[in-house]
């Protein structure tokens, strides 16, 4: 099971995120550092991860989904639960 970075760019004004961000938590395990972007824990692979984003987005929106595992990373600004999500799941 690996954890996949998504970013994400909605881009119609008043877009509904709800149902990207439902699906976005619907996996094992998940976390939002930043607004637009959240880590996810799945079995997908970022091409299967990418293609279930797109069933609840529009067609001009973007996306972008990298799997991370044991990468190097540093914060500034996130909260401590955040960086103990990470700690555990990257």
């Amino acid at each position: 099971m690996a954890v996949h970075w998504v970013n994400y760019d909605l881009n119609k004004t008043g877009q509904d995120y709800n149902k990207l961000i439902e699906y976005l938590k619907s996996h094992k395990a998940w976390a939002r550092p930043l607004a637009s972007s959240f880590f996810v824990k799945t079995s997908l692979t970022t091409g299967q991860l990418r293609n279930g984003i797109t069933q609840h987005i529009d067609a001009n929106d973007d996306v972008l989904v990298i799997e991370i595992n044991g990468q190097r990373w540093a914060t500034y600004g996130l909260s401590e639960k955040m960086g103990t999500w990470m700690k555990t799941h990257i």
